[in-house]
């Protein structure tokens, strides 16, 4: 009995074929675990700061949020576990019948076509400005804002179409890189450069943020499968790219930081008001009004002095939507009928049935909409990814939704690397960057492109795989060996 593969690949390559190169990892061993632990670190350092950490949010109701917490994390790693677990090795192993060459060729096209309006549109400019956007980030982030709400967005309404296609680039090109063709990876490389470029030129923290938490995924998943002897040289370099990338960020997330702070205290003085200090700026900014510091926590005797107000911005800004999360769950709930946990969705379905003039009402009944009334205005502040879920099924429905996340977390990883899915590795990039999220929002369906093109992306690849499991179960109940011929 052996082992085939039900969708061979021809012979003939092309500039625009896989090859058939082994993946960087191998679904064995620590590989399977590590996403869980990596993906969940934020939102676990989040926690911890928190409960441990210099700022003292005053939770309604503390132990009842601590405890769905842990609620909802045991959830998530249950349904991870149980998704990776070591189940019977399958006669017929299905290949992904899409090729992951031509769909980064493809999406890097559309995203090239588009990239130079859209740069237009969002900064100003036909080419990003990055060192404008370095050098100043309080004006290019206020620039962009402004351009959002006052220039004509069919660009950026194109953008959402081609969605489905283009969010693959950077997933594909990171976790397939082996399989990818050079002009596959050449223009992978090129469009995750630009979209970088584009989020400094922007000023906003977001793209960076995303890129290097995937980053810092990958490298320990190198580490992670570098562990024997004769791959220490490998192991090294992984960790210090890890150290590299955290470094990095934490200097490209300072820079910002304050360039928006100063930023902000210039408008005011210009507009007859006084400048503040970093710490007044950052009170107001995390609405610190309603928390305090604690004064003898061990943060402010080891931490230099110089670097205390942005490691207090940092720790709020880690936290804060806590204090959302418990001032939600001290609502009573009244369901929203699925259209609670995506303000894009929402907008729009409504919208289509002719229902426009009931969104008010409809946002009133969301935790998000009951939050603006204790002084709490989502979209400004955070309030966790819980909150939104919530709002149509409940926090014991999110405990159960957690569970699910996690399995699709865990499933998308083992079809990435046993089937080589570029649609699997696509799903768990961006499960991945909802799992990173889960202390500040609903990340994947705030926007309309991610919300269209993970939503896509997710449907397609459950089909596709139901039916490539359908034709590997036909395939071996004809064979009379039991393996496909």
């Amino acid at each position: 009995m052996t082992e085939t593969d039900t969708a061979p690949r021809a012979e003939t390559r092309t500039w625009m074929s896989d090859t058939e190169r082994p993946l960087v990892f191998r679904f064995e061993g620590v590989t399977r675990f590590v996403p869980l632990f990596v993906a969940t670190g934020l939102f676990l350092v989040s926690w911890a700061l928190l409960a441990v950490g210099p700022i003292d949010w005053h939770l309604v109701r503390p132990l009842r949020v601590h405890l769905f917490l842990a609620a909802a994390t045991a959830a998530l790693a249950g349904g991870y576990l149980f998704a990776v677990r070591r189940g019977r090795t399958p006669v017929t192993r299905v290949r992904s019948p899409l090729d992951a060459s031509m769909l980064v060729i493809a999406a890097s096209v559309v995203y090239l076509l588009l990239f130079i309006p859209v740069s237009r549109t969002t900064t100003g400019s036909w080419l990003p400005d990055v060192w404008g956007g370095l050098s100043d980030a309080g004006a290019a982030y206020a620039r962009n804002k402004d351009l959002n709400e006052s220039a004509t967005p069919v660009f950026l309404y194109l953008r959402m179409v081609v969605a489905p296609l283009t969010i693959l680039i950077f997933p594909l090109t990171l976790f397939l890189w082996p399989r990818l063709s050079r002009v596959a990876r050449s223009l992978g490389v090129l469009c995750v450069l630009l979209s970088v470029a584009l989020t400094v030129a922007q000023g906003i923290n977001r793209g960076v943020a995303e890129l290097c938490g995937q980053l810092v995924l990958f490298l320990v998943l190198v580490a992670a499968s570098s562990l024997s002897r004769d791959r220490r040289g490998r192991l090294l370099r992984s960790l210090v790219g890890i150290v590299v990338v955290v470094g990095v960020f934490f200097a490209y997330y300072a820079t910002t930081i304050n360039s928006r702070i100063g930023a902000d205290a210039a408008a005011a003085e210009d507009e007859g008001g006084s400048s503040e200090t970093v710490d007044e700026r950052m009170r107001d900014t995390a609405l610190i009004d309603v928390a305090t510091t604690r004064e003898d926590h061990i943060y402010f005797a080891v931490v230099p002095e110089s670097l205390q107000s942005e490691g207090l911005i940092f720790s709020s800004y880690l936290t804060h939507g806590y204090r959302g999360l418990s001032l939600a769950m001290d609502e009573d709930f009244t369901p929203t009928w699925g259209l609670g946990f995506s303000e894009f969705y929402r907008h729009n379905l409504l919208r289509v049935v002719g229902q426009g003039d009931r969104e008010e009402a409809i946002e009133a009944r969301t935790y998000a909409g009951k939050l603006i009334d204790q002084g709490w205005p989502d979209g400004m502040v955070w309030s966790t990814f819980f909150v939104h879920p919530a709002s149509d099924i409940g926090f014991p429905g999110v405990i159960a939704l957690m569970a699910l996340i996690g399995f699709a977390l865990g499933r998308s990883w083992r079809d990435t690397l046993e089937r080589g899915d570029p649609l699997a590795a696509a799903v768990f990039f961006y499960l991945c960057i909802l799992v990173f999220y889960l202390p500040a929002n609903n990340q994947l369906f705030q926007g309309g492109e991610l919300a269209i093109g993970f939503t896509v992306l997710t449907v397609v690849w459950l089909v596709l795989r139901r039916r490539g499991r359908d034709g590997a179960a036909t395939e071996e109940h004809r064979s009379p060996t039991g393996a496909a011929g």
